[in-house]
């Protein structure tokens, strides 16, 4: 069978990756962690080729002419809440031109009443709801109870349940086909890069999260250490760790640490600021990681304890603390416009922000993502003003309880600036330079930062 896992076009650089979607807030773009999950089973049997039109820069119509060319008959596509009229407008196209493909879907606006979705869109043959599972495979072998997938059948549309394993296996991902030259990071330390996961979902509960609702599952530490000695073959050593909190399972955290540093890897990951104590943060930066990612999200410590997010403001400063005494750069994120949200709890943060000192801040405004308590209290309060929402930042679909849309997006704007330009950190900053291509990456994404916040 022939399989082409498709990343539409876009009219933006748009990320559509692990049921999230954002339009890119510098220049940044990096493989889908769903196509790539998948490409490890699908391409084991079949002929497989990846279209990320974005990675490209192809135009609806040149992606519509390869895929006419290379003529699959199945595509597992992804789409977003971004551009969703876009996206589904391009598989309707695709469909009207391959009239016998089938088409599955992943990716979070298909996430919530899957049968009804389906049922809305007859061009649409099924939707893959976790992207770790085994069921578009079993379907393709016309298995009996595909995993975790929704598709048509003869008695019309049909749910089949999940995976329950604690572990998941997808064989070695097809990493070679996911080397868009257009692929970029902004905290790597090389040019080439790969996407990488060690499990799946998250253990932890935070409300404004779609990964609390996907179940938490582990990746075969065999099948890691074969695609890690399949990147190393390749040349490619500096990773992105997209696991949504790494070490959550501090066993299994232990063994990926002693596997990257087996191998020589270089990485950033998303790790919890209250994650571990000291031995734990040094122990990361021993494995290879340079970078972790960290959630802040609000100094309110009522929205904190309202999301669930199971730690204190001192708490995250403490982590804060032990994260940069061990050497590692952090990256805080910051969540902007939830409903409790006002012009002072949101310059409150700003400020906390510059008080933890991180090298980096992520500001990011709320969306109501799919199977979220976020998203019931943003709809049933009425805050939603559009059905496409980008939480970069790009436009302002929600407001919260005082404050509308075009002010939030303006407070955004501001909190960027106010981290970014001054004159202290942007000398401090080129001043821990440590090779060409960092700077290079501090220059480019920094000029781009200036364009979309001015």
């Amino acid at each position: 069978m022939k399989i082409a896992l498709v990343n539409p076009p876009a009219r933006q650089r748009l990320i559509r990756d692990y049921y999230c979607s954002k339009t890119s807030k510098s220049t940044y773009l990096f493989a889908p962690a769903d196509l790539l999950m998948q490409s490890g089973l699908l391409a084991k049997d079949h002929e497989l080729i990846v279209m990320d039109a974005v990675a490209a820069g192809a135009s609806l119509k040149q992606c519509l002419d390869r895929l006419k060319v290379f003529h699959p008959d199945l595509v597992l596509g992804l789409i977003s809440a971004v551009f969703l009229h876009d996206d589904l407008e391009f598989y309707r196209s695709l469909k009207a031109a391959l009239p016998a493909l089938k088409i599955f879907l992943s990716g979070e606006p298909v996430l919530e009443q899957p049968e009804q979705w389906l049922g809305q869109h007859d061009f649409i043959e099924g939707i893959l709801l976790r992207f770790v599972s085994r069921g578009l495979l079993q379907y393709i072998y016309d298995e009996k109870e595909p995993e975790g997938l929704v598709a048509r059948t003869g008695a019309g549309i049909k749910s089949f349940p999940l995976g329950k394993e604690p572990e998941y296996s997808v064989g070695r991902a097809r990493q070679e086909l996911f080397q868009y030259p257009a692929y970029f990071f902004s905290f790597a330390r090389r040019r080439r890069f790969a996407t990488f996961l060690t499990d799946f979902g998250c253990p932890y509960r935070c409300k404004f999260c779609v990964m609390a609702a996907l179940g938490y599952r582990r990746r075969s530490a065999d099948e890691v250490e074969e695609e890690l000695d399949y990147l190393k073959w390749l040349g490619i050593r500096e990773l992105f760790l997209a696991d949504q909190s790494f070490g959550a399972v501090p066993e299994h955290g232990r063994k990926m640490m002693a596997l990257f540093k087996k191998y020589g890897n270089s990485f950033t990951a998303f790790v919890r600021p209250d994650q571990g104590g000291d031995d734990f943060w040094r122990a990361l930066k021993e494995s290879g990681c340079h970078t972790v990612i960290a959630g802040l999200e609000s100094a309110a410590e009522d929205i904190l304890t309202e999301y669930s997010k199971g730690y204190s403001r001192e708490q995250v400063k403490e982590g804060i603390g032990r994260i940069k005494a061990a050497g590692l750069r952090v990256v805080t994120t910051v969540i902007i416009g939830l409903p409790e949200d006002t012009a002072e709890s949101i310059r409150a943060t700003m400020n906390f922000v510059r008080e933890l000192g991180p090298d980096f801040v992520s500001y990011n405004l709320a969306v109501p993502r799919s199977l979220t308590g976020l998203r019931q209290k943003i709809l049933g309060e009425g805050l939603a003003s559009k059905e496409e929402m980008d939480q970069a930042g790009s436009f302002a679909g929600l407001r919260t309880r005082s404050l509308g849309g075009p002010e939030l997006l303006k407070l955004k704007q501001k909190a960027v600036r106010a981290f970014y330009f001054r004159p202290r950190y942007l000398f401090s900053s080129l001043a821990k330079v440590q090779s060409g291509f960092e700077l290079y990456a501090l220059l480019r994404e920094g000029l781009s930062v200036l364009g979309k916040n001015i």
